[in-house]
């Protein structure tokens, strides 16, 4: 007989996300001051194509529900990137940093990284895991105001004890950004 201490314990410890959250936020900036925020396309560095783009276009869906920030419409944001075009966005310098944040008329820009996405197979489901690091840049100081780096995944204690299928990558990729989108929103 199980006992349901038994079954708790065993249900911390299948329900996939393992890995904690990392946070950075600037103790003495006020946020207040950021109205209006433009997300850089990720990089990715996952082994998967199209998890960036992937990752982009649900966080600036879930930041516009969140309706905590005016954002930039993407056409404009890569409108404005052609001139960086040959740079990856972690090379960009402070100067062309605040260079966007003027032309953008941003007082934010995210930039985001996959650093990993991937799809385990285990017997006939497949296990969907995304991580990430998603950074938030003032464009007057060209200073990161808020990161967090954040992962998703698992097929949770359910799935794990009756076999069923994980989350799909994108469900996955959507529940890593609320995670880190809630470190910096309440």
């Amino acid at each position: 007989m199980i006992s349901i201490v038994a079954v708790a314990a065993m249900a911390g410890g299948l329900a996939g996300c393992g890995a904690g959250t990392t946070v950075f936020l600037h103790d003495e900036y006020n946020f207040q001051f950021v109205e209006r925020v433009a997300v850089i396309p990720f990089d990715n560095l996952a082994s998967e194509p199209g998890a960036g783009a992937r990752a982009t276009s649900i966080f600036i869906s879930e930041l516009l529900a969140a309706k905590a920030f005016d954002v930039v419409e993407p056409g404009e944001v890569t409108k404005a990137m052609v001139k960086f075009a040959s740079l990856k966005t972690s090379e960009l310098t402070t100067e062309q940093i605040m260079e966007l944040g003027k032309q953008l008329k941003a007082q934010g820009v995210f930039f985001g990284t996959v650093t990993e996405s991937a799809g385990t197979r285990s017997g006939s489901t497949t296990i969907n895991t995304v991580s990430m690091v998603v950074r938030l840049v003032e464009t007057e100081t060209g200073q990161t105001i808020w990161s967090a780096t954040g992962g998703a995944g698992g097929r949770g204690f359910w799935g794990s004890l009756f076999g069923t299928s994980g989350k799909s990558a994108s469900e996955v990729t959507r529940d890593c950004v609320r995670k880190l989108l809630g470190t910096l929103i309440h």
